[in-house]
C-alpha cells in the first residue's frame, strides 16, 4: 500500500473535496499526470501479493467500501480530464460485480463515474441496483427476523397515506394506525366479507347461561346486583371464545340507564384473547344502541360512564360510536349531536378527528364501514343525512381548530353548495357555514364564486357577515 500513501497524504490535508484536490499537487511541474490520473491508475493495478486469478484483482477491489465510496467521488469530480477507457474499466468491474460484493454507495459512486463520461463511451450496464436505496441495511433485516415487531400495524398500504397535507400546508398522513381493525370483527360486518379468522360456534351451555344472563339482567334493580351481573357476563365471554355472539344472545343494552352505566364501568373485555376487540364491543352493545333511540338528553350517570371508556379507547369509540351514529339513517338529532360533541371535545385526539371528518366525507364505501351489533345495522346507512344538528357537531369539530384534510374541505364545499337553497333560512347552517369561511378561508380561495353563490341564497342575518368573510378587501 505504499504507492497509496503519498496521495492519501494529500487528499486528507486538502480542504477541498472536488477536483480542486487535484488540481494541486506539491509537484507543480506542467509535465506531471494530474494527481486525478495517478489515482486512476494506480486503483485499477493489480495486486502482486495476491495469486493470479481471472479476472485480474486490483488494488481498489481491497479497499474498505468507505474508501471506495471516496475514491470514485474524488474520480467523478475530474471524470473530464481522465481516460475514458481506464473510467469505464474500473465502474464496469463494479457495476458487473454479482449482488452483495459492492456497497449501495459503491455502486452509486460507479454510476455516478460513468454519467460524466459522453454517452458513446458509457456502458450499458443495469440499474437495478438503485431499488436498494429503499431497502433496509442487511443487519436490520436479521434483526427484524427474529424480532417481534413493535409497531403490528406497519408498514402500512398506499390507502392510508394521504397525497395532499392538512390545512397548515404541511405533509399529513391519516391515522389508520388509530383505527380499529375491522376484520377483527366479523359477525358485525356486512354480509359477504369473508371473517377472518372465524369465531368458534357456542355451544349448548353457553347459550343458556346466556339466557339465563339476559332475565338477570332485566331483573337488576341494585348496583350489587348489576356489578355480580357484569362479572358473570365478563367471565361467560372469555369462556366461550366468541364475545361478540354472546353478547349479541344478552343483548345488554334492553337494561335501564342506570344497570347499563354499572355493566359501563364493570365490564372490562381488555384481555389478550379479545385480540385489542372488547372495547369496541362493550360500546357496541351498550353505548351505540341507548344513542341510536336517543330522543331526549340521556341521563348524566350514563353520558359519566360512555365518556370515561372513551377517553381509554378513542380508536374504539371513533369505529362503534361516532361513525354508526353519524351515518344513522334517520339523521342525527339534537341530544345525539350533544353527546358527540362531549366525545370529540372530550375524548378524542385531533388527529383522530381528522382521521374521522376525512374517512367520514373523502372516504371509500369500505373506511365508512361502521362496526355495531347485528340487530342495529338496519338502523345504519352508508351515506351522510344532512340534518341541523350535523351541521352544528361540524361547527363544533371547527371551532376546535382540527385541521381538515384539502379533499376533506372540497367535500364541504360542494356539500354547502348543495344544501344552501334547502337551509336557507337555517341558523345553525349559517353558524356552520361563517365557522367554515372563517377557519379554512386559505384553502377555501379558490372556491370563493361557489361559496359567494351558495351565501347570497341564505336568508338569515348571518349573511352579510359570510359575504364580508368571502370579499375580503384588497
Amino acid at each position: 500500500m505504499e504507492p497509496w500513501l503519498p496521495l492519501l497524504r494529500h487528499l486528507l490535508a486538502s480542504p477541498a473535496p472536488n477536483a480542486a484536490a487535484f488540481s494541486s499537487s506539491s509537484n507543480n511541474s506542467p509535465s506531471s499526470a494530474p494527481p486525478a490520473a495517478g489515482l486512476l491508475r494506480t486503483l485499477l493495478s493489480p495486486v502482486p501479493t495476491l495469486p493470479a486469478s481471472e479476472p485480474t484483482t486490483v488494488l481498489f477491489q481491497t479497499l474498505p467500501p468507505l474508501l471506495q465510496s471516496q475514491a470514485l467521488s474524488f474520480l467523478s469530480s475530474s471524470a473530464p480530464l481522465l481516460d475514458a477507457i481506464q473510467i469505464r474499466s474500473l465502474a464496469s468491474r463494479v457495476l458487473s460485480a454479482p449482488p452483495g460484493r459492492y456497497q449501495f454507495w459503491v455502486r452509486q459512486g460507479a454510476r455516478h463515474l460513468l454519467d460524466g463520461l459522453p454517452d458513446k463511451d458509457a456502458p450499458d450496464v443495469p440499474w437495478e441496483f438503485t431499488e436498494e436505496f429503499h431497502e433496509p441495511p442487511p443487519w436490520l433485516k436479521e434483526e427484524a427476523a427474529r424480532t417481534r415487531p413493535v409497531l403490528p400495524w406497519l408498514p402500512l398500504d398506499c390507502r392510508s397515506m394521504m397525497p395532499s397535507g392538512v390545512c397548515s400546508g404541511a405533509d399529513g398522513v391519516r391515522l389508520e394506525s388509530l383505527e380499529l381493525e375491522q376484520d377483527e370483527f366479523p359477525a358485525m360486518q356486512e354480509v359477504g366479507r369473508p371473517p377472518s379468522p372465524p369465531a368458534p360456534p357456542l355451544g349448548d351451555s353457553v347459550v343458556h347461561r346466556a339466557q339465563a344472563l339476559q332475565k338477570e339482567i332485566e331483573l337488576a334493580d341494585s348496583v350489587l346486583g348489576a356489578q355480580q351481573v357484569a362479572k358473570d357476563l365478563h367471565d361467560l365471554c372469555l369462556e366461550s371464545g366468541n364475545a361478540e355472539a354472546v353478547l349479541r344472545l344478552v343483548q345488554p343494552w334492553g337494561a335501564d340507564d342506570d344497570t347499563v352505566r354499572v355493566l359501563l364501568s364493570h365490564l372490562v373485555l381488555e384481555e389478550d384473547g379479545m385480540r385489542g376487540k372488547g372495547a369496541a364491543l362493550v360500546l357496541s352493545s351498550l353505548v351505540l344502541p341507548k344513542l341510536l333511540g336517543l330522543q331526549r338528553a340521556a341521563s348524566s350517570g350514563l353520558i359519566s360512564a360512555a365518556l370515561d371508556i372513551c377517553k381509554r379507547h378513542p380508536a374504539a369509540a371513533l369505529e362503534a360510536v361516532l361513525f354508526p351514529l353519524v351515518l344513522r339513517k334517520e339523521g342525527l338529532n339534537v341530544p345525539q349531536c350533544d353527546v358527540l360533541t362531549r366525545i370529540v371535545k372530550d375524548c378524542m385526539h385531533p388527529l383522530h378527528v381528522t382521521a374521522f371528518c376525512h374517512r367520514l366525507l373523502s372516504g371509500e364505501e369500505e373506511e365508512r364501514r361502521p362496526v355495531c351489533m347485528r340487530q342495529h345495522r338496519e338502523n345504519i346507512g352508508g351515506d351522510l343525512v344532512w340534518t341541523e344538528s350535523l351541521f352544528v357537531l361540524f361547527n363544533g369539530i371547527l371551532n376546535q381548530d382540527i385541521r381538515l384534510t384539502p379533499s376533506t374541505i372540497e367535500k364541504l364545499v360542494s356539500m354547502i353548495g348543495r344544501m344552501a337553497m334547502k337551509f336557507r333560512k337555517s341558523l345553525k347552517f349559517g353558524n356552520f357555514f361563517l365557522c367554515f369561511v372563517s377557519k379554512c378561508w386559505h384553502e377555501c380561495k379558490i372556491h370563493r364564486l361557489l361559496l359567494e353563490r351558495a351565501a347570497e341564497t341564505t336568508d338569515t342575518f348571518l349573511t352579510k357577515a359570510i359575504l364580508v368573510k368571502l370579499r375580503p378587501k384588497s
